[in-house]
């Protein structure tokens, strides 16, 4: 299923990170994929440490897109798209292992002589892709949209994919099975407050 975190609200990334906690802490390989951000906020160092956990984010990072030049933006342009390719590439590997790794612990029982009593408990995904912030490179045309949509239509059913960012276009609304929009009330930052470390970063 796909999931949509939208809006201007505190929150996106926050309940991105969750879900790929809860996803690992069930054995489930997560690959979460950070879009327009440095790869120093206090997320990636956790989830970097996560077995399970695949942690993508931009080899280049030159700030605000609005003061990026055009070789900037040109060189952004090339990192998202790559991003995302090594993000797709990566899972399918990862799900190969995964039924080779079943059916070897099978073969291994049954040589055993081990019989299983009930079925194992089992998650009801087999994969979580997480692609942070996808949905503002995809607006300021620094990821190929016709890349995120092909991908979105061939999800398989066993794999759950969760977008972050702001104005998805209704073809992108119109495939989520979860959208959840983050409403700004209040936020520090119209006080002139920037981002805090550990809270924002």
């Amino acid at each position: 299923m796909i999931h949509i975190y939208q809006g201007n609200g505190k929150g996106k990334t926050t309940a991105a990170v969750g879900a790929a906690v809860r996803a690992a802490g069930h054995n489930v390989p997560v690959v979460f994929c950070q879009f327009l951000k440095d790869g120093m906020s206090g997320e990636i160092s956790i989830l970097e440490k996560i077995p399970g956990v695949l942690v993508l984010f931009p080899e280049h990072f030159f700030g605000w897109t609005g003061k990026m030049s055009q070789e900037e933006l040109k060189i952004t342009r090339k990192d998202c798209d790559a991003m995302f390719v090594k993000a797709i590439k990566t899972m399918k590997i990862s799900l190969k292992n995964q039924v080779k790794k079943q059916i070897a612990s099978e073969e291994r029982q049954r040589k055993a002589g081990v019989i299983m009593q009930s079925e194992p408990f089992k998650p009801d995904i087999e994969a979580m892709f997480i692609f942070d912030e996808i949905l503002d490179a995809v607006n300021k045309e620094l990821l190929d949209h016709d890349l995120l949509t092909h991908f979105l239509l061939r999800i398989p059913e066993n794999v759950e994919v969760i977008l972050t960012g702001r104005n998805p276009d209704i073809t992108i609304l119109s495939m989520a099975d979860y959208v959840t929009n983050m409403v700004k009330d209040k936020h520090p930052y119209d006080d002139g407050i920037k981002a805090r470390v550990g809270v924002e970063l």
